[in-house]
């Protein structure tokens, strides 16, 4: 990747051999006619100069370095923004009711990752036009895909009932060992004050801010 971006200060430049073992030479096949007909950077000009020291900045090519060639962020993305949707941030929830629904979640992304585009009554494949905040008042087009299935659920219900009948102690015991792994307290890690204390050290902290007093 990192020799990939590297061949580009030259590509613009018209030179197509690069010289390095990972990308010796430009991809492309040779150019001829309109492509080979263009206005190319010519080297040790201004603009070539400052167009490598933008493009080959060090920050920048560590960057590059760590880019996909295959696989993208979108889908982890769509992921944290459902787990939002089954434990939104403005609610507190214990470890296990946290650890719960992580798991739905982590079900439901699973179930409709793979849901088809949806279709007109004709077959077409339905649209939508968006506005992301990226596009600052830009537009972008999307396909509309199927509304999301809920049979894990009913999978979920059946499993759980079949297992309680067989044996509902099983069950409780399960439960009873996932409830004796849940951590203690991110508080109980803290070391505690008497409250008198808190506050003279406070008031102390303060009193040189209330000097008109």
């Amino acid at each position: 990747m990192e020799a990939k971006w590297q061949s580009m200060v030259n590509h613009v430049q018209d030179i197509h051999e690069h010289g390095t073992p990972a990308f010796p030479c430009c991809a492309h096949p040779p150019l001829e006619g309109e492509a080979r007909d263009k206005e190319w950077l010519e080297p040790g000009t201004t603009a070539a100069i400052k167009l490598e020291r933008v493009t080959l900045r060090t920050a920048l090519v560590k960057d590059v370095r760590k880019l996909s060639p295959q696989h993208q962020t979108y889908s982890l993305e769509a992921f944290h923004s459902l787990i939002i949707h089954f434990a939104p941030k403005h609610t507190g929830f214990s470890f296990l009711g946290m650890y719960s629904r992580l798991l739905m979640a982590a079900l439901h992304f699973n179930h409709n990752s793979s849901r088809e585009v949806a279709r007109t009554s004709d077959g077409e494949v339905r649209y939508a036009v968006r506005y992301p905040r990226f596009c600052k008042g830009g537009w972008v087009v999307r396909p509309i895909k199927e509304k999301p299935s809920y049979a894990y659920a009913a999978a979920l219900m059946e499993s759980l009932s079949e297992g309680y009948s067989r044996s509902p102690e099983t069950l409780r015991e399960s439960s009873a060992v996932l409830s004796s792994t849940a951590p203690a307290p991110l508080s109980t890690s803290c070391q505690e004050i008497a409250k008198d204390e808190a506050v003279g050290l406070y008031l102390a902290r303060h009193s040189r801010f209330n000097t008109g007093n």
